[in-house]
């Protein structure tokens, strides 16, 4: 049986090299050494703050969520 493709991008919790800007929001500064989640774009990681990182996590679970019902209808 062949393993289960993820929908989601490669992705992961690090610490913040240098300070920089957040990739979703520039009011929000990353200082080093603070905890940020990079996502894997075409050849680059974007990073985002914490913040910015649990508000679009929480908005895609919901997202699946709802995929998952309209599935699970019948």
């Amino acid at each position: 049986m062949p393993p289960v493709k993820s929908m989601l991008k490669k992705a992961l919790v690090d610490e913040a090299k240098k300070a920089h800007d957040c990739q979703h929001n520039s009011h929000h500064r990353l200082q080093k050494g603070d905890k940020r989640l990079a996502i894997k774009s075409i050849r680059n990681f974007e990073y985002y703050c914490t913040a910015c990182a649990i508000s679009t996590i929480d908005a895609d679970i919901r997202k699946l969520e709802n995929l998952k019902a309209q599935l699970q209808q019948t």
